[in-house]
């Protein structure tokens, strides 16, 4: 794979771990077709965070992910859901979704097809509607559209 490339000294378990978050913040930053340097910048800084990643790997990640993201955008959510089902706890799904949340709100706005994205994330970690609700929160003053649930 191409991540194996990047990434030789990585076990599996860590290429499939950065593959999924990867593939998740690339698809919340193309929601609108277009991966603006403000997303680049968040995306590079979530892999530095959340994959200990170095600052080269992490652009050379996040670069792999915006070039690739029409493919990884067709792959189901739960291709990526499952994976970080298997790896991560509690604290680190709700984590996930916090991520995704400040990625979208990086450029001043968090739209309607980016928060349904990231609630399909939620239900595919198996975490609970507060939960969305609570990881949303963080970045609540950036939302647009504040609709009752």
């Amino acid at each position: 794979s191409k991540l194996g490339e990047l990434l030789p000294e990585l076990d599996d378990q860590s290429r499939a771990k950065i593959a999924a978050i990867s593939g998740l913040l690339a698809c919340v930053a193309h929601t609108d077709f277009n991966v603006c340097d403000l997303e680049r910048g968040s995306i590079e800084k979530s892999l530095l965070t959340w994959c200990k990643l170095s600052e080269e790997q992490a652009k050379a990640v996040a670069t792999l992910a915006i070039e690739e993201v029409k493919a990884l955008a067709s792959l189901d959510v739960h291709h990526y859901t499952n994976t970080l089902d298997k790896i991560l706890n509690d604290e680190e799904r709700v984590g996930v979704l916090e991520m995704l949340f400040q990625l979208a709100a990086s450029d001043e706005d968090v739209d309607i097809e980016e928060s349904e994205f990231i609630r399909h994330v939620g239900h595919g970690l198996r975490l609970d509607h507060h939960e969305f609700v609570a990881a949303r929160a963080t970045v609540l003053a950036h939302l647009k559209i504040l609709k009752k649930d």
